[in-house]
């Protein structure tokens, strides 16, 4: 049986870590690339030692790891530092997604990337499902965070609009009114895939 390879986008604050949680309770394996560059980022790596290098030791907290919300603070406000942070974590991210990708044997594999289009990686899958909010439903959710008006547009504005996205995407889910509604579209998406062709 062949693994269909999904590959999960949507903009900053769309609901795709609620979708992730969904898809995992009906046991379909995810592999969150968030997480994937998290654990490439800790004190004592060499993506570590490479961002203190570049970024300063500025960007350490007191525990010795690095302090994301000060580095996000320069590179979402900082077009080149972005692209610098990413030419430094993005090539292993790719390289540990493929590694589990071919070790899946189920009918689904999923895999959650924030900047797929943006990294060029829609032909690492065999289609690709988005999740989409309304801009303002973003910038709100940021704000619940703890990120001013500021920080939660710059956040925005540094990956592609959630609409590219969608435009480009096989199969969208709408997350603008509440959380059932989502997890509905979830469950009906997964149905669609695992029906035998």
């Amino acid at each position: 049986m062949t693994t269909k390879r999904i590959g999960l986008t949507g903009g900053i604050a769309c609901g795709k870590s609620e979708v992730s949680r969904r898809l995992t309770a009906a046991e379909i394996p995810v592999l969150d690339t968030d997480q994937v560059a998290h654990e490439l980022m800790r004190s004592g790596t060499e993506v570590f030692h490479r961002i203190v290098e570049h970024f300063g030791p500025g960007m350490k907290n007191e525990d010795g790891e690095l302090d994301r919300r000060r580095l996000g603070e320069v590179v979402f406000s900082d077009e080149q530092a972005l692209n610098e942070l990413n030419r430094m974590v993005h090539p292993e991210v790719v390289s540990r997604l493929r590694t589990w990708l071919s070790e899946q044997t189920g009918t689904l594999a999923v895999v959650v990337i924030p900047l797929l289009m943006e990294c060029g990686l829609e032909n690492e899958f065999d289609g690709v499902l988005c999740v989409w909010s309304p801009e303002e439903q973003m910038k709100a959710r940021l704000m619940n965070r703890g990120f001013d008006a500021r920080q939660a547009e710059s956040r925005i504005r540094a990956q592609w609009s959630v609409d590219e996205k969608a435009k480009r995407a096989n199969w969208i889910l709408t997350n603008n009114t509440t959380l059932p509604d989502l997890y509905k579209q979830v469950d009906t998406w997964i149905r669609n895939q695992t029906v035998p062709e």
